[in-house]
């Protein structure tokens, strides 16, 4: 049984030998439904860990979201902390998804196509629309469905303490059978997975300890992410002017990565645009405000430089990282609008 009136935080104080005092606590530290919450990050492996602690299951290329059930209200909400729950109507009908009353759910919004496989820009194009009407255009024509593979607060508490095996237990419950959410399945054999995979063409799997806790807003190695090819995430920074076909938009642009308070310069990428990737990125970064040079390093081309804003995202493929941390061989993949920088 739960209500609205029992449902909270409890403190207990004991008073004498055999007598305690139960406080409740009027606001809670926190209110998993309604605050930002920061959703648990992975490490990065180069391969499946050989112990049997682990389950494995798809790593879903879409849009990290948590969401929040309360009582027939549901709420999308990105990694970056921006709501879209607008952008997503088709995952708002709570009572052909939940059994649940309230709950909050870890997932991966992602729009597929006939053959299975997620379209990460489809689910990037859902998420950049604002009007009821482009909103509605774009449900029709990329649907979305959700890969739920964690829960974090459940009909009146907390379970991020519980294993991971008992979340995913309880998160099967709670999730509704054919409905815009699916429970995200996993498989105890993590080599031959990560061989599937790669024959799909998929980006990668995830590899989590069976008796893990879920860690809000934390990186380690309970979760760690094994992908088919090597790519990392990085923060325009700059470009460098283009020459020939490029002229009106740029050569190269300039990457860097956090590192510590401080941006660390990790090199510049040329390749991977075809002609609309080249137009579309170079509008977006040539919005951004021009600022001095935001890392030590000075690179050869510093004076046909522009620096720019670092707040625009982008993921890179690479061949290996350098001794001294610059990315080898480096292939522009794609924007990441759905990632906010933070140093």
């Amino acid at each position: 049984m739960q209500s609205r009136e029992l449902t909270a935080e409890y403190r207990t104080h004991r008073t004498k030998e055999n007598q305690w005092l139960l406080e409740r606590v009027d606001n809670p530290q926190t209110d998993w439904l309604h605050d930002r919450i920061a959703p648990m990050l992975s490490r990065a492996a180069d391969k499946v860990p050989g112990s049997g602690d682990y389950l494995y299951e798809v790593k879903w290329d879409g849009l990290r979201a948590l969401i929040s059930l309360d009582e027939g209200q549901v709420t999308i909400r990105g990694r970056n902390g921006m709501d879209y729950t607008k952008q997503f109507p088709e995952l708002l009908i709570p009572d052909q998804s939940f059994r649940a009353t309230s709950a909050l759910f870890d997932g991966e919004i992602v729009c597929l196509e006939a053959d299975g496989r997620p379209n990460f820009q489809n689910v990037i194009h859902r998420m950049q629309q604002k009007t009821e009407g482009a909103v509605e255009r774009a449900k029709a024509k990329h649907p979305a469905v959700c890969y739920v593979f964690d829960c974090l607060y459940l009909d009146g508490r907390p379970i991020v303490n519980e294993p991971l095996t008992r979340r995913r237990e309880w998160l099967e419950d709670a999730i509704k059978k054919d409905s815009a959410y699916r429970v995200s399945g996993v498989v105890d054999d993590g080599p031959a997975f990560l061989e599937a995979v790669k024959q799909m063409g998929l980006e990668g799997i995830m590899a989590k300890q069976r008796n893990s806790p879920y860690l809000p807003g934390k990186r380690n190695d309970s979760w760690l992410k094994i992908k088919t090819r090597q790519t990392t995430e990085c923060v325009i920074i700059g470009y460098t002017k283009g020459k020939g076909d490029r002229e009106t938009n740029f050569g190269a642009l300039h990457l860097a990565q956090a590192n510590g308070s401080e941006l660390k310069y990790v090199g510049k990428v040329g390749s991977g645009f075809n002609d609309d990737a080249l137009k579309a990125v170079s509008a977006e970064v040539q919005k951004l405000p021009t600022i001095r040079r935001p890392v030590k390093e000075k690179p050869i081309d510093d004076a046909r430089s522009v620096w720019v804003e670092p707040t625009l995202m982008c993921e890179v493929q690479f061949a290996r990282v350098t001794s001294d941390g610059m990315l080898r061989e480096p292939v522009f993949l794609r924007l990441r609008p759905d990632l906010a920088f933070q140093t």
